[in-house]
């Protein structure tokens, strides 16, 4: 383009053939895009174990991993002492399904499963206020597979792992 004449015919034809190009990288990129989204989904259902829960294919079109990580789940135990006792879980967000898990080795043991994001809610709380940690927040399931509604008490490690669960958790896809 430096060595043409800006108003010249070539001038015209080296501009659409940039253009071309782009076009042809940017669909190249796409498509690699899409072909790393289907062998991470492919590689993820490999290492899912669903056990007793109704399986779901992970590789369906239009489907893929928006977020995932480990996540501590908050139980109370109803004694005359109540105790808050911690699990390790691990939830997959999908485009479409929230996957929540336990890690083993490398294998994840499903636990439930809930369309998202007809199904998901999430809300902050005054964790401090109720004696949790502070990272803490709800995630409402409305219906899952496992039964009906549940609301799961989440917390991270840090504050803005729980920032960002929230906002994917939040998110309309």
């Amino acid at each position: 383009m430096k060595l043409t004449k800006p108003e010249s015919d070539s001038a015209t034809n080296l501009e659409k053939a940039i253009q071309a190009i782009h076009e042809v990288v940017q669909e190249c990129d796409q498509k690699v895009r899409k072909m790393k989204e289907i062998e991470e989904l492919v590689c993820l259902e490999m290492l899912l174990d669903f056990g007793n829960i109704k399986s779901i294919p992970l590789v369906i079109s239009g489907r893929f991993l928006m977020h995932k990580g480990p996540l501590k789940q908050l139980r109370m135990t109803s004694s005359v002492h109540s105790k808050i006792t911690f699990t390790n879980i691990y939830l997959h967000l999908l485009s479409d399904i929230l996957i929540i898990s336990s890690k083993r080795d490398e294998q994840f043991k499903v636990q439930d499963h809930a369309e998202f994001p007809s199904q998901i809610r999430c809300e902050a709380l005054k964790a401090e206020v109720l004696g949790l940690p502070e990272n803490s927040f709800l995630l409402h399931l409305s219906k899952r597979s496992t039964g009906e509604a549940t609301v799961l008490i989440l917390a991270t490690d840090k504050r803005d792992a729980k920032e960002t669960w929230m906002k994917v958790l939040s998110s309309k896809k």
